[in-house]
């Protein structure tokens, strides 16, 4: 279904304007043997793209078997690959996970969020972390797994073989780029630091981790809160939430000429709306045991929650 929804969507293609237009160009021009920097560059300049590539050459190296195929077909299948990932990491009534406004957005845009979060429940996806290391550190965080540690190497090994001089094109993309903030560096979002009070668990760790590294705080970027819920009534409520946030958003603050200011504009509601529920329920569910009739789901595949990597 999301195959063919991206797919009729990019049919006939029109201006680009997914996230993930940025990264095809980067992918298409590693598979090519080129830089994946210097090719979003030249796509500003032709008009087709707008910002630079702000990803790590990981990201950029990952992407490049998508880049080998046609934009229409590449865009539908990361899209539809990553939720699909996303239905299979969870059970029960975590799939609603999938019509999450994060979720959704992720979709119309091409985002990573779906890849990233399914890495939870599927170890040996963790790898894809190092696609986006803001991210990717706080599900670590709160999930680490030996595949995830050693993919994430793996990754990172080859993308010096390939790109050896990507941190430094990296750094000089996103040095002056004012929309990543941590959130703890935005009004009120200290209090997330709250969440270390509750380190020994998992979804507490990856909420405090969250709070801490630098990112978008986008809609597609609320994804992972969706791993803190403990119970159906507590996952209901955050997912209903969560889209009184992202209509609210929507309808008052459009992105437009600024993006910064855009996404300052949007925290307040996100803060409100969908950090402090999920920081809420961290800090609530150490008070008790849940209910019989509201015994926490689990993620699906076999990993034992929370265990450091040996």
């Amino acid at each position: 279904m999301t195959f063919a929804l991206v797919w009729v969507g990019r049919s006939p293609p029109g201006p680009w304007g997914m996230d993930f237009d940025y990264f095809w160009t980067a992918g298409r021009a590693v598979w090519q043997g080129g830089d994946p920097y210097l090719a979003v560059d030249a796509a500003i300049r032709e008009g087709t793209l707008r910002w630079p590539f702000f990803y790590p050459g990981t990201a950029a190296v990952l992407l490049a078997p998508f880049g080998a195929l046609p934009h229409q077909l590449a865009a539908a299948l990361f899209t539809s690959l990553g939720m699909g990932l996303l239905v299979w990491s969870v059970h029960g009534w975590r799939r609603w996970i999938v019509l999450s406004p994060p979720a959704l957005e992720a979709v119309l845009i091409g985002q990573w969020s779906p890849w990233l979060t399914a890495a939870v429940g599927i170890p040996w996806l963790g790898f894809i972390w190092a696609a986006k290391p803001s991210i990717g550190l706080a599900l670590f965080a709160g999930w680490p797994s030996r595949a995830a540690m050693y993919g994430g190497i793996a990754v990172v090994i080859l993308s010096f073989v390939l790109l050896p001089h990507w941190p430094t094109m990296w750094l000089d993309a996103v040095q002056n780029s004012g929309q990543y903030r941590a959130p703890f560096q935005r009004f009120g979002g200290f209090v997330l630091l709250l969440a270390w009070l509750r380190w020994r668990k998992p979804e507490a760790r990856m909420l405090g981790v969250l709070a801490l590294i630098p990112h978008t705080t986008s809609v597609y970027e609320l994804l992972p809160l969706f791993l803190v819920p403990q119970t159906k009534r507590s996952f209901g409520v955050l997912l209903g939430l969560s889209f009184l946030a992202t209509a609210i958003v929507y309808v008052r603050f459009p992105f437009g000429g600024s993006l910064s200011g855009t996404l300052d504009a949007r925290w307040p509601y996100f803060l409100v709306l969908a950090y402090l529920p999920a920081l809420f329920m961290v800090l609530r569910s150490s008070m008790g045991s849940a209910a019989p009739e509201e015994s926490p789901d689990i993620l699906a595949g076999d990993r034992e929650t929370g265990a450091a990597p040996n």
